[in-house]
Formats: C-alpha cells, sequence, structure tokens
C-alpha cells in the first residue's frame, strides 16, 4: 500500500514515469539530429574521410573557411573535454570532447587558438611545464561542454597548409575515427567522380609486378567510360590499379574516393566503402596505393587488388581482386567508384592473355626468403633486424647490401627502397667504434639508395646495441650527431616599442621519423620567466609574444635541444614602451 496517494494518482504517475523514461532513451546520433554542425555556415570540403595521404589514411573531414577571418568552431553536443593537444607540428592545436550519453568523441584540430576559458587552463599547464607542447587530460568534471559552446577558432596550426577544421568522429572506446557523414554531417555535392588513369598490372605468385600497362582515361561527360579494345596481358595473373578522384560542390579540392566496386565477368571480386579506421592500420595505405608510383612520380593509384598481408577492415571482397586471364576467354572487367552522396562512374573493358609471357628474372640465390605470417631473424656483421609475422603485405626476397659510411660505419642497404612496409620492423646496430665518448650522439641514419635524403631515426641503447624502428627500406647506419639546432633572427630588433612579437627560425641538421627519436625541445624566457611561444615544425619558425611587458629594459633567452642533447642559445637584450 502506498499512503497519502489514491488509485488514480498512483496511474498518472505510472504514465508519466513511463513518458519521462521514454524521453530519457539513449540518443541516436545516427538519425542525423543530435550532432550539430561544428561550423555555422553552409560547408564545404578540401579533403574528405579516409582519402590518402602519403603516409596515412585521413581520419577526418577537412572543412574550408567561410571566407572571413576567425570562423568560431563550435561542439557539436554536450560532453567535456577529454583532452587538448599542443604540438608544434601533426594536429597543431587540437581539442577533444567526449559525449558520453551517444559513446562518441568529437575531434576539432589545426585550431589557432582556444575560447578563453580553455586557454586560461592550458597556459598554466604549459608554464609550469615550460614547454609549447602539452598533452593535458582533464577528468570530466573539469571542462564541460555544451552544444553550441564555442571551442575555439579554424587555424593553420601544426602540420596543416591552409586554414581549415580538421574535424573528426570517434567510437571512444576503440577511439577509431568514423566518416562524420555517417552523423547527419553535410555538404552540397551533385559531382561524380572522375577516372584519370587505368593501370593494369601483369602480376607473379608473390603479387610483384612483372608488367605494367597505363591507360589514359578521358573526360566524360556521362557516367561511363568504355575501352573498346581487349588489354593483352602477358602474365597467368592481373591485377588493377586506378588513378581517380572525387569532388564536391563549391571547391577545387581533389579528395577521395568513398566507395569501390571490382566486378570480373559480372561477379564482385573487391570491394570497399570508407566507412571507419583504425589508427592501429594507418600506415596500411602504402600496401593499398602503387608505393614505387607514389614515391618517385608522386602520382596516386589505388590498387583494386590486395596483397596477402593487407588486412584493412573496410576491404570486403571474395577473391581479394586477382584476376586470372585466359588465352581464349575474355575477362569482362567492370569498375564502379562512388562517392558518398552515390554519384558514380563506371569503367568496363576486358582483358585477354598475351601470346607471349613476359620473361621473369632468375630468383637470387643468395637473397633471403621472408614470407608473410612468419616471424624472421636475420643477422649479418653488425645488422640484426626482426621480422614479425605480420611485418610484410607480400612475400620478399631479401636482399642485404654492405659498404662504409662517412662515419666509419657499416651501412647496410637493405632491400627496395619501394617495398611497402606493413609495421614497424625491428632494426638494431652494434657500432663498431670501441672509443665512444658520448653514446646520446649515436643515431641511426636512413638515406635512399642514391644516398640522399639523410632522416635521424633516432635510436635507443641496450647491451651495447642500438636500435630503433624500420617503417621503409633503404641504406641505414650508425652516425654521429654534434650539431646543434640554428637560431637565426627572422624579426628582432633591440629596440622593441613598436612591436608585438619576436619571431626566429629554428631548425634541425636533420630531419627525424619514427618513434625512436624526440623531436627538439624550445623554451623561451624573458627576464628569467618563461614564456609561451609557439612553434611551428612546418614553417621552423618560433613566435615570442611581446604583451604583458614594462617599459624598460628586457632580456631575452632561447634554448633549443635536439634528440642527442646538442643545445644552442640566443640571448639578447631589448627595450620596451608603453
Amino acid at each position: 500500500m502506498i499512503r497519502g496517494f489514491s488509485a488514480v494518482s498512483v496511474i498518472v504517475l505510472l504514465f508519466f514515469f513511463r513518458g519521462f523514461s521514454q524521453q530519457q532513451s539513449p540518443p541516436n546520433p545516427l538519425d542525423g539530429k543530435y550532432f550539430r554542425s561544428p561550423v555555422d555556415f553552409p560547408f564545404r570540403l578540401s579533403g574528405n574521410f579516409c582519402e590518402l595521404r602519403e603516409t596515412h589514411f585521413h581520419s577526418g573531414i577537412d572543412i574550408k573557411p567561410s571566407g572571413h577571418k576567425g570562423n568560431p568552431i563550435y561542439s557539436i553536443a554536450d560532453g567535456y573535454v577529454s583532452r587538448i593537444k599542443i604540438s608544434a607540428g601533426g594536429y597543431g592545436i587540437a581539442v577533444y570532447v567526449d559525449h558520453p550519453e551517444t559513446g562518441y568523441t568529437s575531434v576539432y584540430a589545426h585550431l589557432e587558438n582556444l575560447n578563453e576559458h580553455f586557454d586560461f587552463v592550458v597556459r598554466q599547464i604549459q608554464i609550469a611545464q615550460e614547454s609549447y607542447e602539452v598533452d593535458f587530460l582533464p577528468s570530466p568534471d573539469v571542462l564541460p561542454v555544451k552544444k553550441g559552446d564555442i571551442i575555439g577558432e579554424m587555424g593553420n596550426t601544426g602540420y596543416s597548409f591552409g586554414t581549415h577544421l580538421h574535424f573528426e568522429i570517434r567510437d571512444t572506446k576503440s577511439e577509431n575515427p568514423i566518416n562524420p557523414f555517417h552523423f547527419g554531417l553535410k555538404t552540397e555535392d551533385n559531382i561524380p567522380p572522375s577516372l584519370v588513369s587505368l593501370s593494369v598490372h601483369g602480376l607473379d605468385p608473390d603479387l610483384h609486378k612483372i608488367w605494367e600497362q597505363n591507360i589514359g582515361l578521358a573526360t566524360s561527360e556521362g557516367n561511363a567510360i568504355h575501352i573498346a579494345s581487349p588489354i593483352k596481358v602477358p602474365a597467368w595473373r592481373a591485377g588493377i590499379a586506378l588513378q581517380m578522384y572525387d569532388r564536391t560542390n563549391g571547391s577545387h579540392n581533389k579528395q577521395g574516393i568513398y566507395g569501390l566496386r571490382l566486378y570480373v565477368d559480372d561477379s564482385l571480386v573487391y570491394s570497399y566503402h570508407m566507412d571507419k579506421i583504425s589508427f592501429d592500420q594507418a600506415r596500411y595505405i602504402t600496401g593499398f596505393y602503387d608505393n614505387k608510383i607514389k614515391k618517385t612520380n608522386r602520382a596516386t593509384y589505388s590498387l583494386c587488388y590486395k596483397y596477402p598481408g593487407n588486412d584493412l577492415e573496410f576491404l570486403a571482397h571474395a577473391n581479394d581482386g586477382i584476376i586470372p586471364v585466359y588465352a581464349a576467354q575474355e575477362r569482362k572487367i567492370k569498375i564502379v567508384v562512388e562517392d558518398f552522396n552515390q554519384n558514380h562512374k563506371t569503367l568496363t573493358f576486358s582483358l585477354l592473355r598475351a601470346d607471349h609471357m613476359v620473361e621473369q628474372a632468375a630468383k637470387d640465390s643468395t637473397a633471403t626468403l621472408v614470407k608473410v605470417g612468419e616471424p624472421v631473424i636475420i643477422s649479418e656483421n653488425t645488422l640484426l633486424l626482426s621480422f614479425e609475422k605480420n611485418s610484410l603485405f607480400r612475400n620478399i626476397r631479401l636482399k642485404i647490401k654492405s659498404d662504409i659510411s662517412s662515419s666509419n660505419e657499416t651501412k647496410y642497404t637493405i632491400h627496395d627502397q619501394y617495398e611497402p612496409i606493413k609495421k614497424p620492423i625491428a632494426l638494431s646496430l652494434k657500432p663498431e667504434k670501441t672509443n665512444i665518448t658520448d653514446m646520446n650522439k649515436a643515431i641511426i641514419v636512413r638515406t635512399n639508395a642514391n644516398g640522399r635524403g639523410k632522416t635521424n631515426y633516432g635510436g635507443t641503447w641496450k647491451d651495447g646495441v642500438l636500435n630503433t624502428g624500420m617503417i621503409e627500406f633503404g641504406t641505414y647506419f650508425i652516425d654521429y650527431d654534434t650539431i646543434a639546432p640554428t637560431i637565426k633572427r627572422v624579426d628582432f630588433s633591440a629596440n622593441a616599442s613598436r612591436k608585438t612579437k619576436f619571431r626566429f627560425e629554428l631548425e634541425e641538421n636533420l630531419p627525424t621519423r619514427g618513434q625512436f627519436v624526440n623531436d627538439m625541445k624550445i623554451k623561451v624566457w624573458i627576464d628569467g620567466n618563461f614564456i609561451v611561444s609557439p612553434y611551428s615544425s612546418k614553417t621552423k619558425i618560433l613566435e615570442i609574444p611581446l604583451t604583458d611587458l614594462y617599459s624598460g629594459d628586457h632580456s631575452l633567452k632561447i634554448e633549443a635541444k635536439d634528440h642527442s642533447g646538442n643545445t644552442s642559445y640566443f640571448n639578447a637584450t631589448f627595450t620596451t614602451s608603453k
């Protein structure tokens, strides 16, 4: 018995709570109504989801500015800031907002600045850590946001080449990016994809190219392109690659293709749709396009067939796109490419096996066979390579050549620099010098086969051996970095009465790459106080703000330290007046 309530009151309450529970049911962001746009204008794209970049799949969409400076960026829903990361490269100024009701996280990158409250909180952390670059992970109650709250201002920070918003929606638990268009975000698009060039590959049993023919595809007013004459392939099996792009209304930028289907004799043998991507698979892109053409000609040909080791999650197909070719039977090929709005283009042609097969080079008996799915350890003099079972996309016959470097260490040219690597291969080098005075100066360096493109891969010491991760084949050797970063004046004068900032150019003597090398660390002090000073690894420019200084004389100190501990300083005095 419920005291103080009549039967009618109880019935009314039951209906009230049932209605309340229905109103409080979990939101469905996929209905297109829950998330708002991160900008307050009809947006145009400069880049779309999962388009092919040189080293990764693009994990979001790039929204162009409205034409006015300082476009505000808005939170797409209620939630809380779960991360603010400030980087000299990468995403630059980036904010991550968790939306716990939905299970998704929104990401806003390359911002010019943060809203005042976020900026105040982050600045205290930067000062405490004496670092412009910070990675702040606040608890849920520190920086709550409401739908439509301003996050910051659209910008060009980090590794960005024009003002835009890089925007992502991620699954919070897995952190995997999902195509934002699945959440109701839209941009006007009635333009079908463009097909530029067809490349037909003759393949050996390990899917290495032994022959290719490129065919330019004329611009077509319609949605279909047909090649009348059969293409004759002097190999037992063929693969297709396409140079292609998409465009959206109001944007001249060439963007990526959303979906592709390959049919052979009306049977679907290869397909994909760019709906989501895992960061763990970001580097798999080098096995998704023709890596050699990309590196030599800067052209992007997407492979319409799959290497044995390429287990990209968005690939869905029956026979991996490999096409057996016959002498007496034409294989009828149809390829359909489409964008998210279902604008499409179709290419049709046929394949025949040629009368004469291409001659294949004899197998090198001195090379080591490394198979996909099998771990291998290879040792040669002072070099040790450790292949995990998932290091490669396809079987290779590994060849290593050795020579002496300028640092009097053995340099090893490891395999073909154009062969794609799926996951980093552990590379260890033992120094031949026995009188190393400062082990911190030792680094592993990579060059191309021609000796150019010298890059610092860093390294960590263990048991007298220097170790790094090899993410591309090439020539590797131990070198010794004793050269400190350079600090050059760009805009500095002792009389700073009319200046709002100083600008300097700071640069290391070698570019860095990989997870075993630390980026240059920069610190700035005025009158002994640390000053938060933005630095761009893209432009190499350091900007030192001169706000809130009293009139009179001041001291300036800049410190730049590289991976090997080489340090440069700039010291000067200057005068300001109100």
